[in-house]
Order: C-alpha cells, then structure tokens, then sequence
C-alpha cells in the first residue's frame, strides 16, 4: 500500500513538473521595441523633417489631417504604416556617449526625422549584414526592420486621403455638368440630383430612383488612382465643372478634365487634383440608361 502511494505521489509530481515546463515553453519573451516610450495611441501630432524638401505636419482630430504643407485629410492607411514604427521590436539599444561616433551610423546629419508628439526618431544608416536601419532615440542608437523610410522621402501628396469625399460627410445634392469628347460631340448632358425626403430626384428629367442611388453612390465612394497637391493650379475659367452640396452645408467644387486615358478632378480651393482612370467617367456621370 505504501509503494501505491509513493509511486502515485511521484506521477503526480511528474505530471506537475511537465505542465511547467510546458507552460515556460508557451510562454513568449518580452520583447522591448520603441513604443516603450510613447504608445502608439497616445499620439497625436506626426512631423516628417527632410533635408531640402517641406515639412509634413499631420494631426489627429476625430480622424488624422494633413495640416502642413495644405490642409487636407490624410491618408489613414499611411498614419497606420507610420505609427507601425513604435511598435518594431529592438534589440539591445546602443547608449550614446561623449565618444560615440554618430558619422559611424549615419546619424551625424540625419536625413529624415521622424516626431511624434515632439519625441524624434532620426533615421540613418542600414547595417551592411542585416540591412536593418539605425535608429536614434533619446540618447540610444537601435537596429529595426525598416519598412517605412520610402514613405517618409515621398512627397506631401502621399498623405492626402485618395478618397473624393470625407465618408462622414453625406451627399445633399450633385450638379453635373455637359461634358463634350475633343470633337465637341455630346458625351453625357448636364444632370442636377438632389435629395427630397428620402428620395432622390433629378431634373431637367426625374429619373428612377434605384439610378439616381447608384450614381450618388459613386460619387460618395470615389477612390483617386492618385492625388496630387498642385498650389500653381492653371485651368481655363471656362471648363465644366461638378458642384456637390453635402449634409453639413459645406461645398466641393470640382473642374473636369479628361482625355482618352485619365479623368481628373481638380480642387481649386483645397489645392487637390485628384486623378482617375478613365474608365471610370460613364460611372461618374452616366445614369447608363
């Protein structure tokens, strides 16, 4: 009975000694990275320092905006890719002393600087074995895997949102206008759709509502191939132009122009052209009936 008992009180230590083990072998390391010392969500303002080219200013208010060098929203996928940066795993940073070379790491006169909330992250060299970029943080050198340092060399444009229209703010009404090929032969005739209640309407002809629905829907969902920042815009005060009325009483007004391969939008207000593909022009002012 003794042996009974002794043999059964050693499985059931064995039994213990294994959960352990296996419990230690799940259990991931800690691992350090640069969020250490600003968290991800507690940033609210970027700013992008390169040598000879503009400052970019992006802030966070209800939704992240480009303040400098325009004032536009940003590109949301982009701030993610920007923050993505915080949360890099880091080895054993290397302190920076009084004889530290920064030269060494291509830190001594850093091309881009990246802050958030004023805490700066210089950019440097990349490591010749690993191809892992140097990073200097308060008073520490580190090594990361960098996937973001072509985006912060890109120009102001990248940062604008590729959408036409802010998805928070509804469409009241469209005023589209004639639009004629390069022969001056009629393309699509000019079309005012407004809401009414909960309906859509549109004259000089009412057309089917499940129509007017789906153009409003285009419009509402536009996605630029590309948005360009242009400050010297220069277009002839007589081309076509899409007036839209939004539910919170603003307006965007956009000039037409559009060739066999590309339709853009331009933004005279806003110093925004946003370009499409030209396929999607029947889409914008087409009811295909």
């Amino acid at each position: 009975m003794k042996s009974t008992y002794l043999t059964n009180l050693l499985l059931l230590v064995v039994a213990i000694l294994l959960v352990w083990l296996m419990t230690e072998s799940n259990t991931s390391p800690s691992v350090s990275t640069l969020s250490d010392s600003i968290r991800t969500s507690q940033v609210n303002e970027i700013e992008i320092h390169r040598q000879e080219q503009q400052t970019i200013q992006l802030q966070l208010d209800q939704q992240w905006q480009l303040i400098e060098p325009i004032q536009a929203r940003a590109n949301q996928t982009r701030i993610k890719l920007l923050l993505s940066l915080l949360d890099q795993p880091v080895q054993s940073p290397i302190p920076i002393t009084e004889n530290t070379n920064l030269a060494e790491f291509g830190l001594q006169q850093p091309n881009l600087i990246l802050q958030f909330n004023k805490q700066s992250f210089a950019f440097g060299d990349t490591e010749m074995l690993t191809g892992q970029r140097y990073i200097q943080h308060n008073q520490q050198i580190y090594l990361i895997h960098d996937d973001i340092s072509p985006l912060l060399s890109a120009s102001a444009s990248s940062f604008v949102d590729n959408r036409l229209l802010d998805p928070v703010s509804h469409i009241q009404s469209i005023e589209l206008p004639a639009l004629q090929d390069e022969q001056n032969q009629p393309l699509f005739a000019a079309l005012s759709i407004y809401q009414q209640g909960n309906n859509w309407r549109s004259s000089p002809d009412n057309h089917a509502q499940d129509k007017l629905l789906k153009l409003v829907q285009n419009w509402q969902q536009a996605y630029a191939m590309q948005v360009v920042i242009n400050p010297d815009i220069e277009i002839a005060d007589d081309k076509p132009f899409v007036l839209i009325e939004l539910a919170d009483n603003t307006q965007r007004k956009f000039v037409v122009t559009f060739n066999n391969d590309s339709l853009t939008l331009t933004d005279r207000q806003q110093q925004l052209q946003y370009q499409f593909p030209a396929q999607i022009i029947e889409a914008l002012f087409s009811l295909n009936d």
